[in-house]
C-alpha cells in the first residue's frame, strides 16, 4: 500500500540548544519481535546540580502500561560523566533483561509523523494516510489531536491529557474513534505536552505516540519524554 508521510526528515530528536534547563535526550530502543512490547530510554544531566541520569522503560503496547520490574533508572552526583555515558552504563547493566525482546528501532518505513517545527501548536491536528497493514483502502486517513487539561500554573500545576484518534474516509466521514492514554490521571508539575513522533511496528498493529512533557518544580524547568501506546484493530 502506498504510504504518505507528512514528515520524514530524521529518526532521532534534536534537542533545542536554546533551552537552558534540564533537557532529556530520547533513545528509541525499539519494538519486540512480535510488536507487543516497546522499549525506550532517555538521559541527561539535571539542571543546577548537573547530576548524570538515565532511564529505560519497557511498555506493554496493548495495556499502555509499564512492564512490572522492567523500569531501570540511574542518577549519581558523585560521578563526573555525561548523561550519555550514564545511559550506556545503565543499558549495559540491564542488557540481560533488554536482550530477551530482540528489539529493533522503528525505521523510516514505519514513521507516520515527526514534529519538525516549534511553531506548530501542541493541540493542532495531525493527519496522515492509512498505514500499511491496517487497511486495503488508500482513501482512509487518521486525524490525531492531543487534548490536555491544566489546573494551576508552574510547579503547582496538575495536568492530564489523552490523544484523540479519528479514522475518516476521504469525504471526512468518521469511521471509528479511539482515545489513547489515561485521561483521568493527573501529573503534578507538568505544564505542557506535545506529540513529537508517531510510528508503528513493522506489522502496523502496534502504534506509539512519543510525547514531550515540560516539568516545573523547585529545581527549575525540565524536559522529559513519555509514550502512549495502543493496538490498532481492523487488519
Amino acid at each position: 500500500m502506498k504510504k504518505i508521510l507528512l514528515c520524514m526528515f530524521s529518526v532521532f530528536f534534536a534537542v533545542c540548544s536554546a533551552f537552558a534547563g534540564d533537557v532529556a535526550s530520547f533513545d528509541d530502543i525499539g519494538f519486540s519481535e512480535d510488536g507487543k512490547y516497546y522499549l525506550f530510554g532517555q538521559y541527561g544531566k539535571t539542571d543546577k546540580t548537573y547530576e548524570p541520569w538515565a532511564e529505560i522503560y519497557t511498555v506493554d503496547v496493548a495495556a499502555n502500561d509499564f512492564v512490572k520490574g522492567e523500569i531501570f533508572k540511574f542518577k549519581d552526583s558523585s560521578l563526573d560523566i555525561s548523561g550519555r555515558e550514564a545511559y550506556e552504563n545503565l543499558k549495559e547493566k540491564c542488557s540481560w533483561k533488554i536482550s530477551k525482546y530482540n528489539s529493533k528501532p522503528a525505521g523510516t518505513g514505519t514513521l507516520l509523523y515527526l514534529r519538525e517545527s516549534e511553531t506548530k501548536a501542541p493541540t493542532e491536528e495531525i493527519v496522515f494516510q492509512d498505514f500499511e497493514g491496517i487497511s486495503d483502502s488508500s482513501g482512509i486517513f487518521y486525524h490525531v489531536r492531543l487534548v490536555p487539561v491544566f489546573n494551576g500554573k508552574g510547579k503547582n500545576c496538575r495536568s492530564k491529557f489523552f490523544i484523540e484518534v479519528l479514522k475518516k474516509d476521504s469525504s471526512g466521514n468518521t469511521l471509528s474513534s479511539i482515545s489513547v492514554g489515561t485521561p483521568d490521571f493527573e501529573r503534578p508539575g507538568i505544564t505542557a505536552y506535545q506529540i513529537e513522533r508517531i510510528f508503528t511496528d513493522k506489522s502496523g498493529k502496534s502504534l506509539v505516540f512519543v510525547v514531550k512533557k515540560t516539568l516545573e518544580d523547585d529545581t527549575g524547568i525540565s524536559i522529559r519524554y513519555m509514550v502512549e501506546t495502543c493496538e490498532v484493530k481492523g487488519r
